[in-house]
Formats: C-alpha cells, structure tokens, sequence
C-alpha cells in the first residue's frame, strides 16, 4: 500500500483519474480486490488533512495547484 498525505482546505477538490493506455480491465480488478481508500483526518481552522492510500501496483500522480488567482488572457 503507498500513503500520499496532505491538507485540504473547505472547498477544495480531489480529482481521481486514469491516465491514457491503462488497462481498464486490469484496473478494475486491483479496485474490486484492493480499492482506494480516502482517510479524512482532524479537521481545524477550516483545513482537514487528507490521506490517500492505494495499492502499490498503481501509479499515483499528486498534482499541486499553483497558488493565488488563476491567470485571465485577456487578449
């Protein structure tokens, strides 16, 4: 099993998805055997601590979102 942790804030999303040439068969087999599961730790201040555990035969990709507003092109 791999654990990715982190913190969420209150609207924040958790987007799982498969990545292009995956074998969906074999993916659907490691969920109905093993699953994902999403722990959701204390919650304080507005921000609760997230924790992601999956089978170690899948890759698991984090993904940050860039802090701040998103950029407007304006032209």
């Amino acid at each position: 099993m791999q654990i990715h942790v982190g913190e969420r804030r209150e609207g924040d999303v958790l987007t799982l998805r498969v990545l292009e040439g995956v074998c969906e068969s074999v993916l659907m087999e490691v969920l109905k055997a093993e699953g994902i599961e999403i722990v959701v730790g204390p919650i304080a201040n507005g921000s609760a601590r997230l924790e992601v555990r999956a089978p170690k035969r899948m890759l698991v990709l984090v993904e940050k979102a860039l802090l701040g507003p998103p950029e407007i092109d304006s032209g």
